[in-house]
């Protein structure tokens, strides 16, 4: 699940140099506590700002005590920034985080130069968390809403997240769980599980890809994902570098029987992966037994023969950025009418 989180300490204007005070002390503790529980549910946070006014590099902190407790589990952040401002940084990373890098336009015109990165990010999100927050959180929570897009809007620190929560309460079959002011980890996970709980009774349906990859070709992998995304479309990934066992997870077997399209990035690193073959070969025996996934492609990264099962399947040539942008749109064009 790709989760927008917006927020800052309550009023932020931006571009004003406010001060933080200890009264923001449990808003970013809340947010690092968020952070870790996304992380440990295995869900990717779309943040893009450094500013220690703003609940990202909280939300990146949880991340890293997250990685940093789990050294054999992946992690993943999405950036999405105005490209008019420097690439936000938060410190070293732990080297099973791995960042996705996505710069947005911005209107230099308005003090607002956020708002187009916001919205671009929200059209990528399945759910917005807002805290606390200033004018942009009181935005996207607002429009969130009346859009029906799932929005969780934390309102135990005030901001403009409290009145996104009175737009959004008609929409929460139960109660909310609090972060409260000494929120904790436990109180974190509920929240998260109470967002699953909300986009999984939302979820529209739209084609959905399951991405196999080498994670010596991640770079290829986000660019297949964000050549996908502009078309909309819902992305599984393999995010795991490292696992433990003989058994491909069930977690992940069922992500490949819930996909439209099992899309494998070919290449002799894949080839000689312990896993990912493993992973085309369930996706065979599944499609030969029930169906799912509907379809099966290879795009090609360079010239490693394909596996005898996979002679038959689709294979696309996708050794360059050219030949990849075209490969994918040749898979929606091709795609089956739901």
């Amino acid at each position: 699940m790709r989760v927008f989180l917006v927020g800052s300490i309550p009023g932020h204007r931006p571009r004003e140099n406010q001060e933080i005070s200890a009264e923001n002390g449990p808003l970013f503790d809340a947010a690092v506590h968020v952070g870790w529980a996304l992380a440990s549910k295995g869900h990717r946070a779309i943040v893009g700002s450094a500013s220690q006014r703003t609940i990202d590099p909280y939300i990146v902190a949880g991340y890293i005590q997250y990685a940093n407790e789990h050294p054999q589990t992946n992690v993943h952040i999405e950036l999405q920034y105005p490209s008019s401002d420097n690439e936000p940084t938060y410190g070293e990373a732990p080297q099973n985080l791995h960042y996705l890098h996505i710069e947005n336009p911005a209107d230099e015109s308005s003090p607002h130069r956020w708002t187009i990165s916001h919205f671009m990010a929200l059209r990528s999100a399945q759910l917005l968390i807002t805290m606390a927050g200033g004018v942009g959180s009181r935005i996207l929570g607002s429009y969130a809403v009346s859009n029906q897009i799932p929005v969780l809007a934390v309102r135990d620190y005030g901001g403009s997240s409290a009145e996104v929560f009175r737009l959004a309460r008609h929409t929460y079959r139960t109660a909310i769980p609090r972060l409260t002011l000494t929120p904790t980890r436990e109180n974190a996970i509920r929240l998260v599980e109470f967002g699953e709980r909300l986009v999984s009774s939302t979820a529209k349906e739209v084609p959905s890809y399951f991405l196999s990859y080498s994670w010596a070709d991640c770079s290829i992998a986000d660019l297949t994902e964000l050549l996908l995304r502009r078309y909309q479309r819902m992305i599984f990934r393999d995010e795991d570098q490292v696992r433990v066992g003989l058994q491909l997870p069930n977690q992940l077997e069922a992500s490949i029987q819930e996909s439209d399209t099992f899309l494998a990035l070919w290449s002799s690193a894949y080839k000689a992966s312990a896993w990912c073959p493993s992973e085309l070969e369930f996706a065979i025996d599944s499609q030969a037994k029930t169906g799912r996934p509907a379809r099966i492609v290879l795009i090609e990264l360079d010239d490693t023969t394909p596996s005898l099962r996979a002679t038959s399947l689709l294979r696309i040539r996708g050794n360059e950025r050219d030949t990849i942008e075209l490969g994918v749109r040749r898979l929606i064009d091709q795609e089956t009418p739901t």
